[in-house]
């Protein structure tokens, strides 16, 4: 009866809520991995999304609920924007209108002059989008209820979401073109693209997964009892997140892993130094072992990179990042000859837009005879210019004050203490991560994955609106 109980106030005591934005970004990763409006799991990403949040909403305090006010407030105010997009406007206002020269045309053959029409050049699309809200909304609200032992869970989760996609990826690879590995009808076929339909999308997402595992094995470097299984899970995760962005074909996700192998081997070596030794060892020849040990255990990292390279460099018979980096064939790449194409659509829509979700249909109208093939030009592979493009300058000053105030709330929360070694401090690693996302969305659109899009927003949140006093140096 005494142990019956026992257990009782066991399970009692153990908070069941501390896991659910880990088991949040669980079922975004298995449902959210591409960007397409026709994706089968899309109604199933949604519904899932609003019951966490109403899960969130019911546990967020006052407290919480002023941390997280001003990216609540911009997204609401990006969603508003696209409903007044979806508006219709009366034909005299629609009209003047810059780029709809084309329908106005088309209405005047057809009789037709007198339709009230949405701003919008594609309704169906831009309602897709101001659907798809409700997945970075959902990401905040479950983000306003984490501490920092949530974040390191967060981490942690997002660490094991990485193997697994990895795993998925290198499953990819043995089975082949048309496998049921690949969970997506339109992905890069013969690609490791894991849980995703992109290969890039899946080598940024590994380079943010190497950042996270060099932080959690530097936090294991720094507990005062040394625990050996953790350190060889996050040692193996990080390494196998690198080969990953070496093999999947991407070349912006072979210089983003690059990047955050750099990161965090720079994190790892002053906490592996400074780790504490263990009091079994206090003699001054186990202390001169242990130094030895550790310089050679230095260069290991670096070593192991080199061997990686060498060894996928020499498989000839399949595309990887090098090859394609040495290829050396940037200017024949479709996004390089459509970039003047790109940028006269946004001289024409830059104003109001042409419509969120609108490049693929609004690119038709503009592209040359000189660029028809059969693969179609689904993004402008610079979101920074789409979404001036197509969300004009609204969405450009949304977007403008969300980096303002970002990068106010991390220089609040001192950027000259992040180098310092401090166990669960993780603004480094997470910096890095936004960083390198902020950067390969100037030649693609990680940011409009789902997935990506609510590890992003719960990222921000733990760094911009989470007080980093609870971190500890040891």
């Amino acid at each position: 009866m005494m142990r019956s109980s026992g257990r009782s106030a066991r399970r009692a005591a153990f908070d069941y809520g501390m896991w659910i934005p880990a088991l949040f970004l669980l079922f975004v990763f298995m449902t959210g991995g591409g960007s397409r409006s026709d994706i089968a799991s899309l109604p199933f990403l949604r519904a899932g999304s609003v019951l966490f949040a109403c899960w969130a909403i019911w546990g967020l305090r006052a407290a919480d609920w002023r941390r997280i006010a001003v990216p609540l407030v911009l997204l609401a105010l990006l969603a508003l924007w696209m409903a007044l997009q979806l508006v219709p406007l009366p034909p005299s206002m629609w009209h003047a209108l810059p780029g709809r020269d084309l329908v106005v045309a088309a209405d005047r053959i057809l009789g037709q002059v007198d339709l009230w029409r949405p701003l919008t050049l594609t309704p169906s699309e831009t309602w897709n989008s101001l659907l798809g809200m409700t997945v970075p909304v959902a990401a905040l609200l479950v983000a306003g209820r984490l501490d920092l032992d949530g974040a390191t869970r967060v981490l942690q989760a997002l660490v094991a979401i990485a193997v697994v996609s990895a795993l998925l990826g290198v499953l990819q690879l043995v089975t082949g073109n048309g496998s049921p590995a690949y969970l997506y009808r339109i992905t890069n076929a013969g690609s490791m693209v894991g849980l995703f339909a992109n290969r890039n999308h899946h080598a940024v997402f590994q380079a943010c997964a190497i950042l996270f595992a060099a932080a959690l094995l530097r936090d294991e470097f720094m507990r005062r009892q040394q625990r050996g299984v953790y350190q060889l899970a996050y040692g193996a995760a990080a390494i196998l997140s690198t080969a990953i962005t070496l093999m999947t074909g991407s070349r912006a996700g072979l210089v983003a892993g690059g990047v955050a192998f750099l990161v965090g081997y720079a994190m790892l070596v002053p906490a592996w130094q400074a780790r504490p030794l263990a009091a079994a060892r206090p003699s001054r020849a186990a202390r001169q072992k242990d130094a030895g040990f550790s310089r050679w255990l230095v260069y290991a990292p670096p070593l192991l990179l080199g061997a990686l390279l060498v060894t996928i460099y020499s498989l000839a018979d399949r595309t990887t990042s090098l090859s394609r980096m040495a290829d050396n064939r940037v200017a024949e790449d479709l996004r390089v000859q459509a970039w003047p194409t790109i940028q006269h659509m946004i001289e024409t829509y830059w104003v109001a837009g042409a419509g969120f979700g609108s490049f693929p249909g609004v690119y038709r109208i503009f592209e040359p005879d000189a660029l028809l093939q059969p693969a179609y030009f689904n993004h402008a592979h610079n979101d920074w210019a789409e979404l001036l493009l197509t969300g004009g300058l609204p969405f450009a000053l949304i977007v403008l004050v969300a980096i303002v105030w970002f990068g106010r709330s991390v220089l609040n929360r001192g950027l000259g203490q992040m180098l310092k070694p401090r166990r669960g401090d993780y603004r480094l690693p997470i910096l890095s991560a936004i960083s390198l996302l902020a950067a390969a969305s100037l030649v693609d659109y990680p940011l409009r994955t789902p997935s990506i899009q609510a590890m992003a927003v719960i990222l921000i949140v733990v760094l911009a609106c989470l007080k980093p006093g609870a971190a500890q140096r040891e």
